[in-house]
């Protein structure tokens, strides 16, 4: 039986008109629990969202303090074959902003929008990827071992709903994230721990017109700091970067208090560690030369891996790959996802594209092909697994 390549494209165009920002997740949480039972599976929500919730901010906490949190979905399908691997495929419910009223048309093959909004192929497309594959393993009475598919909460803010993942609920040898832009024929086996600091300045107010020689201005302590500092790509799995500096009140006050947001990621744990010891550096010789108190705190946000052609997850995403004629490309990447957070918890994991291109923007878009190929990639997948099976019985 082929694919119904028009059902899945219809699948992924009505996904995208559930509009889910992180922590509004609700909407699609509803959709997937509904359309996954409907399609037979065992559907649980987890309590992913009230840690979740927890841990925000004060502001982002007062937002969502009406809202009925919203879990991780967790579905699980049992298998026809015995003794095959046990199979996880994720893919997240939020997008990374809001995208109401969305309008989308279809340019050649490639769907886009009007410009107005995002497209949210990241993640709708690895969505209706796993959608269309569970329905074509059902109508095709396709072999399979034990399978299970989690749809996360709160990925694009922090990797949240993988983080607070119950793993008591998950049964699982291996698991393939459904996240990656691009086309299928890349298997993200690499990305880098990210740990981001946070750094406060104090100085002095005085005013600034009258006597500002009597004040310490937080701002130049900060500039003179970063101003010793290489920003951008260090090497080849080595990024830094400030991204938000804020502090003071009015123009005519010398500015006291001035607070720096920043990130440090790497591949390489050593080189990580020596970044981390620069920005610890160039604030504190910054904050001595200046007379000013400077406190800098770590927060480390997930994990890197690195794996290899020898890791049986990853051999199963390239045998899954060229099981649906597409040669494998195994490659690093620069970006965090559920990816870590499932190998932190020692579920060996590979993140495989969904065809998104532009994503985080409102030129996103999505190549049919290269969705219709990722549905093809995940019951590639699952058919290889079922051939690891010593015994097949139904």
């Amino acid at each position: 039986m082929e694919l119904n390549e028009q059902r899945v494209l219809d699948t992924f165009l009505e996904l995208v008109k559930i509009d889910t920002p992180s922590y509004f997740e609700r909407p699609m949480a509803d959709h997937l629990l509904q359309t996954l039972r409907e399609l037979g599976l065992d559907v649980i929500e987890d309590e992913a969202g009230n840690q979740v919730l927890r841990g925000v901010g004060k502001e982002t906490r007062h937002l969502l303090e009406h809202e009925k949190q919203t879990g991780n979905v967790i579905a699980t399908l049992k298998g026809t074959v015995q003794g095959a691997p046990k199979l996880l495929f994720t893919a997240h419910m939020d997008t990374v902003v809001a995208a109401p009223g969305i309008q989308t048309h279809n340019d050649n093959g490639v769907i886009r929008t009007d410009g107005k909004t995002i497209l949210g192929a990241d993640d709708r497309a690895g969505i209706a990827a796993l959608l269309e594959a569970i329905r074509f393993l059902q109508e095709s009475n396709v072999e399979h071992g034990d399978l299970q598919f989690a749809f996360t909460i709160a990925e694009e803010t922090g990797l949240y709903g993988s983080l607070y993942l119950d793993q008591q609920k998950i049964h699982a040898d291996y698991a393939f994230v459904m996240d990656s832009g691009g086309p299928p024929d890349t298997i993200i086996v690499a990305s880098p721990t990210e740990v981001d600091f946070t750094v406060l300045i104090y100085g002095k107010a005085a005013h600034s017109g009258v006597n500002p020689e009597d004040g310490l201005n937080a701002i130049s302590v900060a500039a003179d700091a970063i101003s010793n500092l290489k920003l951008g790509r260090i090497d080849e799995e080595t990024t830094i970067n400030i991204g938000v500096i804020q502090g003071g009140e009015k123009t005519n006050i010398v500015c006291d208090r001035c607070e720096i947001l920043g990130e440090v990621r790497s591949r390489n744990d050593q080189k990580l560690s020596e970044q981390l010891s620069k920005v610890h550096s160039a604030f504190q010789m910054a904050g001595e030369k200046w007379g000013a108190k400077v406190e800098v705190t770590e927060q480390k946000i997930y994990y890197g891996f690195n794996l290899s052609d020898e890791d049986e997850v990853v051999r199963l995403a390239q045998e899954g790959l060229r099981r649906v004629g597409i040669e494998p490309k195994l490659a690093p990447r620069g970006g965090g996802s559920d990816t870590n957070n499932l190998n932190a918890k020692g579920i060996p994991a590979v993140n495989l594209g969904v065809g998104a291109n532009q994503d985080h923007t409102v030129e996103e878009n999505l190549r049919v092909q290269d969705l219709v190929d990722a549905t093809r990639l995940v019951v590639g997948i699952i058919q290889t697994a079922a051939e690891r099976a010593g015994v097949e019985a139904r």
